[in-house]
């Protein structure tokens, strides 16, 4: 049996689509599976031994199928959906071919799969739960599974070098902040992850915080550590730096917990076991992505919570996080 998983865009959507994995191959264990993707977002899947071959996209259908014709695929399940992934599907010569049910792209599947509106756990959540539902035509039923990112032994290696370099170790307290959202409209106020960092300071002095963030988000962080006290300023390690997301993920799976923005950042610390404490953007529902393998300590919080029906980040005042994020800090910071 040959298989091709298909997932265009969005590197969180590449690694929620890996959760189908180890329930194909636990249903057939002889099978083949290869994974299309863009290039720059196979790097989150690295290690994944579910994985026998990465494909990547090229400039058109018609060279992605030219790529794919040696491969003679048995299913397809298409998680992207779209009209290019859809022709790709079509074409690939599988005779069983998945995707989610859309008018204009239904006729390209031998299963067209609708959406569950409803969660079967909040644990979950629909994120996950959708890629599982592709699984239902192959007869494997409903169960919870996660995401998984895996660290390789000399990955940890090197983020270890990158603690040592700026004068840290896996026995700090190391709080990584998820400091900005890939967007301004995912992005908590600079002011108010201020006021959070400071709270995380005075509360939690033994703190060692990372803030991750792009590269062209540097000026943005310069403008949010020159508003800090010079007593958390003290805590927070500058000169932290990652050159890619398997370094960033290796250092994460290192730290105590991860306090932030949601987005890849969030996703890729649960993936990895790692407490995570994730601040929703108000157009992003938590039922869609706020999916958790450890409910006992994984906080998520929507400002939809403290004020119904609210749209607006500046309605998302710190007060309101500061319980939550209180009980998630003596949860997951050991005390000296």
């Amino acid at each position: 049996m040959k298989i091709l998983i298909i997932q265009k865009k969005f590197m969180g959507d590449v690694l929620v689509t890996s959760s189908i994995l180890p329930l194909l191959k636990k249903k057939y264990p002889k099978s083949e599976i290869s994974f299309l993707l863009e290039e720059k977002h196979a790097q989150i899947l690295l290690g994944n031994p579910y994985i026998d071959h990465f494909i990547y996209f090229s400039s058109g259908p018609n060279k992605t199928l030219s790529d794919l014709k040696d491969y003679k695929f048995d299913l397809v399940i298409d998680l992207y959906s779209k009209i290019e992934t859809a022709i790709i599907s079509f074409f690939s010569g599988a005779k069983t071919r998945i995707g989610f049910f859309k008018k204009y792209t239904q006729f390209f599947y031998n299963h067209p799969v609708k959406r569950s509106i409803k969660v079967k756990s909040k644990n979950t959540t629909l994120g996950i739960e959708h890629r599982l539902q592709m699984l239902e035509p192959l007869g494997i039923p409903f169960q919870e599974v996660f995401p998984k990112v895996y660290i390789q032994e000399e990955e940890l290696a090197k983020a270890i070098q990158i603690l040592n370099k700026n004068g840290l170790s896996p026995n700090d307290n190391l709080v990584m902040i998820s400091t900005f959202g890939s967007s301004d409209e995912k992005t908590y106020p600079v002011e108010y992850m201020v006021e959070l960092l400071e709270y995380i300071a005075a509360d939690k002095p033994s703190v060692k915080i990372l803030c991750n963030f792009l590269p062209s988000q540097k000026e943005l962080f310069e403008s949010l550590y020159s508003k800090l006290s010079s007593e958390t300023k003290n805590l927070v390690v500058k000169s932290f730096d990652t050159k890619n997301l398997r370094e960033f993920a290796a250092v994460i799976s290192l730290c105590k917990c991860l306090i932030g923005n949601e987005g890849g950042a969030t996703n890729v610390s649960k993936s990895l076991d790692i407490p995570t404490f994730t601040i929703f953007s108000p157009h992003i529902r938590k039922s869609d992505w706020a999916w958790t393998s450890r409910p006992e300590v994984d906080k998520f919080l929507h400002v939809t919570d403290f004020i119904k029906d609210s749209k607006s980040y500046k309605d998302f005042k710190p007060s309101f996080l500061k319980a939550d994020l209180q009980e998630f800090l003596d949860q997951t910071i050991l005390t000296t």
